[in-house]
């Protein structure tokens, strides 16, 4: 199946530079290559306006000399899942050295504001020089991709950046043919995936923000569309909780804002919600995998939270100044040996197959089929009578069977022990996340207020649950007895309050409107089990 015209599919891997002899010998490059592997300078110069115009449109606009030839692209932002970047791609060869805007006409650039000065105005922001060396792979019958090394450097007047990665772009096939290729460089040679492309990169040099990630990534809505199919919108809902992931990769592993972990475990907890409320067939092995590294973050995450907002509290309160610089450096060595621990867990060739499996999962997702709730023979006997209910009341199903259950295990939180308590924090949450993933196919008037007074449940709950944490914590540094007994009152005080606040809005959420309406399907039955997502 040829490439869908003005679309470039590719995944990007950046390779230490000790690693690149290895590469260059591998054997699957050896075996699969069609001809010879190609070697030529790419000399490349990107532009934009003086305020930037392009680049906050999502845009990317050079002149190429890759051998005795001149290109002029043009490439829009397009997404990224599963370390697959897809965007927009126009290219037109040139006779000289100067961009010719005409050809790009029927393209995002028509857009801009300032489309009729544009030639006037364009100027030089950055350039690249590289080496590049490519393979032509084939993968399978039908199946063709390119596999490019590039090495050389981004500059942007006086600074510089170097360059060192791996792209895997599909020439003909699915995209399967690109995982595939990915997944079996990992563990040979020490690769990670390359989530910023060399423009993003360039036009951080020019701002001079290079040693700055970008900011922390927050989960964003999802668009559905009401006439798609519960699989089809599983799959946008799993590439957006991906996405979220990715996008703070980066930061976790060079930024020291603790709100990068945050988010990736946000984005962990987010995901596996979605394949919990769509039940995809076959999924075991990556459900397997994203309880593994969720919980390789979760200890890095507790002592985050504890050391820089928790303990400083409890010292004030207790007064004692030289206990206070103790404990706090004994903290921050555990934080330091946590987050350590995190980031080799991030940087490992383990969660890399993981987003590769998910990513190459996600390719052929439309596929896949739903288990039913019911597991019983007659309802599998039936699956291929029964009609395929409508998006909208797949959800509302969903959405009403969490409700139940939250309010089912919610009845005097106050008096409830721990563990049950953690249940309903995860009653709580699940609900949360399927109201926010199928917010777009409701009445955003009448979602608003429930998921108003559903997200302070969680919230309140999720302080009881640092106070647990933390208390535990606090028992690791070994202190006085006098400071346990007091951080142990403390908490309990604390505790106790926001138990009571839960009482009060559980209550307000047994009257709130509901805005998923009544459904049409029979109510599903109760999953067994409980998935725990701290």
């Amino acid at each position: 199946m040829p490439m869908p015209p003005n679309q470039e599919i590719e995944f990007k891997l950046a390779i230490h530079p000790s690693d690149v002899a290895t590469f260059r010998h591998l054997s699957l490059l050896r075996e699969k290559c069609i001809g010879k592997p190609q070697r030529r300078k790419v000399h490349s110069i990107y532009f934009d306006t003086p305020s930037l115009e392009l680049q906050q449109g999502a845009m990317a606009l050079r002149l190429r000399k890759t051998g005795g030839r001149w290109l002029q692209t043009l490439k829009t932002a397009g997404n990224m899942t599963g370390g697959l970047h897809q965007r927009g791609e126009w290219e037109h060869p040139l006779r000289l050295p100067q961009l010719d805007l005409a050809l790009f006409r029927d393209t995002p650039l028509a857009e801009l504001a300032s489309r009729d000065q544009l030639h006037l105005i364009l100027e030089p922001a950055f350039v690249t020089n590289f080496q590049r060396t490519t393979w032509q792979i084939d993968v399978a019958p039908g199946q063709r991709v390119e596999v490019v090394l590039d090495q050389g450097v981004i500059r942007a007047g006086q600074n510089e950046l170097p360059i060192s990665e791996i792209e895997i772009e599909l020439l003909e096939g699915d995209r399967s043919a690109v995982y595939d290729i990915a997944a079996a460089l990992v563990g040979q040679v020490s690769v990670r995936m390359e989530m910023a492309s060399k423009a993003e990169r360039g036009y951080r040099l020019y701002q001079a923000e290079q040693a700055e990630p970008a900011a922390p990534l927050r989960a964003r809505s999802v668009e559905l569309r009401r006439k798609w199919l519960p699989v089809h919108a599983m799959q946008e809902v799993v590439a957006a909780c991906l996405g979220h992931f990715e996008r703070n990769i980066e930061g976790a592993l060079v930024g020291d804002d603790p709100e990068y972990l945050h988010q990736l475990r946000v984005a962990l907890r987010r995901l596996r919600s979605a394949l919990r409320v769509f039940r995809p067939a076959d999924t075991e092995d990556i459900v397997a995998e994203l309880k593994w590294l969720t919980g390789a973050l979760g200890d890095a995450r507790d002592w985050d939270v504890f050391t820089t907002e928790t303990l400083p509290i409890l010292l004030d309160g207790f007064g004692d100044a030289a206990l206070g610089a103790e404990l706090l450096a004994a903290a921050e060595q555990k934080r330091a040996a946590a987050g350590a621990n995190a980031r080799t867990a991030l940087a490992s060739p383990r969660q890399m197959l993981l987003l590769i499996s998910i990513g190459r999962w996600l390719s052929v997702a439309a596929q896949h089929v739903l288990l039913p709730r019911i597991a019983t023979a007659e309802a599998i006997e039936s699956t291929t009578e029964t009609p395929l209910p409508s998006l909208k009341d797949f959800a509302a199903l969903e959405i009403r069977r969490r409700h139940k259950r939250l309010l089912r295990d919610a009845v005097a939180v106050a008096e409830l022990p721990v563990a049950a308590r953690h249940k309903v924090r995860i009653d709580a949450k699940r609900l949360r996340y399927s109201v926010e993933f199928f917010a777009e196919l409701f009445d955003r008037k009448r979602v608003a207020p429930y998921a108003k007074l559903l997200t302070a449940i969680q919230d309140l709950l999720g302080h009881t649950n640092d106070h647990d944490v933390a208390m535990k914590r606090v028992e690791i540094l070994a202190p006085t007895a006098r400071f346990v007994d007091f951080s142990r009152g403390w908490f309990a005080a604390r505790t106790q309050l926001k138990l009571e606040a839960i009482d009060q809005h559980v209550a307000k959420l047994k009257k709130a409107r509901r805005f998923w309406g009544k459904t049409i399907a029979a109510e599903p039955a109760e999953e067994s089990g409980v998935d725990e997502i701290q």
